[in-house]
């Protein structure tokens, strides 16, 4: 989203930008973070928070724009430098970070850090486009002759510079890349058209309904096939088409332009027809023989009673883990009072290794996007659920058996009954325009 402050009229955009490299009646968003927005609170986990939540944002798009009519792709071959060109950020200056962290007047912390460009586009356009990002990077450089309008807000007085999230930034800053054709894939589902868990809501409702618990009632208990069909949705190929999971070709996952490389490892607590335990959701089936080599050699790797044959979920060991979830989630009792938790573990080392230490970043991205699918899908079979972004994650490699950082806990996860949160209020909105714009 274009920062509040810095606008520029359409008619400024350079002539012929838009149906130059893109279908036509697209238009773009760009997502930024600030990372001081998050590290006054949170130090130096900003980083890891602010890319979760860019992933929230990629999702929440994506679902937004598929029920309107729309597709969204990740315009991922661009580079920083054409991101922040493109999104008027180059007002805000370059700055040497100290080697630690230091406290003082840091106004140059409030920078804002651009993430990534996202291309909204009619569905139905045909089955894929090239972008030529060699000329695009050409034609946004005439971006900076623009006027840019409004100035920055200033956020605080005092600042933390934690350094090391400035560090990371600039170790993982994506160069241009050329990229591949954009594929336009058919929308891919589940393949469960039944309605016996959901509420009767619209995806307007379900959005409008999304929060984050503050807390789990501790007695809330699902069906099995509730379960079971929350992790359908969570599959990033869908699972009409038979074939294995690893493409990103469901929604909102298919907005990102490369194979899931994100799984998860679900602590079941309550959930009726399911032994309590430990299971292991495989999101991408061409890692299944390097997760079962990597974990314990003591992991059962069986499918659940009644687990669907398209839903790749794996039960490892029966017990009670509610302790063991609350312990390697900082001790929240959130993460054990649902009906399950779970954390996100993507394949790491050859991940970096193989697309580059850009990819760092991207893993979050990744996680926030599953997150976003499972706030949505607790929603709408009525419950609750929220992430968890204090954990510890030696703790979940050693209950796994992990060893070195092939995989890699990025990400905690609780859903279940929600304890009524009653510091919430309901406001007017602010009344819309007299006239249509």
């Amino acid at each position: 989203m274009l920062p509040k402050s810095i606008l520029w009229s359409s008619d400024e955009i350079p002539s012929g930008f838009f149906p130059k490299f893109f279908p036509e009646n697209s238009f773009l968003i760009g997502l930024s973070s600030i990372f001081w927005r998050e590290a006054w609170k949170y130090g130096e986990r900003a980083f890891r928070y602010c890319n979760h939540d860019i992933g929230h944002a990629i999702a929440a798009v994506a679902m937004a724009a598929a029920g309107l009519g729309w597709d969204v792709k990740l315009l991922d071959g661009l580079g920083y430098q054409e991101l922040k060109k493109v999104m008027g950020l180059e007002c805000f200056p370059e700055f040497k970070y100290p080697s630690k962290p230091v406290r003082g007047k840091f106004r140059e912390i409030e920078f804002e850090h651009p993430d990534c460009l996202l291309l909204v586009f009619p569905n139905g356009i045909g089955q894929e486009f090239d972008v030529n990002y060699k000329e695009l990077s050409s034609s946004i450089l005439e971006f900076s002759k623009l006027e840019w309008k409004g100035k920055p807000n200033s956020l605080s007085e005092e600042h933390v510079c934690w350094d090391i999230i400035y560090r990371t930034a600039e170790a993982v800053k994506k160069p241009l890349t050329m990229g591949d054709r954009v594929a336009i894939d058919p929308f891919e589902s589940c393949g469960d058209s039944s309605e016996g868990s959901y509420k009767g809501l619209t995806v307007r409702e379900v959005a409008r309904k999304r929060r984050s618990a503050v807390d789990m009632d501790r007695v809330t208990v699902i069906q099995r096939d509730t379960f079971y069909k929350i992790l359908l949705h969570c599959l990033p190929s869908g699972c009409a088409n038979g074939e294995k999971q690893r493409r990103e070709l469901a929604l909102p996952f298919r907005a990102l332009p490369w194979d899931a490389e994100v799984h998860a490892v679900l602590f079941v607590h309550r959930v009726a027809g399911l032994p309590k335990g430990l299971y292991f959701l495989v999101r991408n089936e061409d890692h299944f023989d390097e997760l079962k080599k990597s974990t314990s050699s003591n992991f059962a790797w069986v499918k659940p009673e009644g687990c669907p044959h398209n839903l790749p979920l794996y039960e490892l060991e029966r017990s009670l883990y509610d302790t063991l979830a609350k312990q390697v989630s900082c001790h929240q009792d959130i993460a054990s009072h649902g009906c399950f938790s779970l954390g996100m573990v993507a394949r790491f080392d050859s991940t970096l290794r193989d697309k580059n230490a850009w990819m760092y970043p991207r893993l979050f991205w990744e996680t926030g996007v599953l997150g976003q699918v499972l706030y949505l899908e607790s929603h709408a079979v009525g419950i609750s659920a929220t992430g968890i972004g204090c954990y510890f994650d030696d703790p979940v490699h050693k209950i796994l058996g992990l060893k070195g950082s092939n995989f890699q806990s990025l990400y905690h996860f609780t859903v279940g009954g929600p304890v009524l949160d009653k510091r919430i209020m309901s406001l007017p909105a602010y009344p819309g325009p007299t006239i249509d714009a």
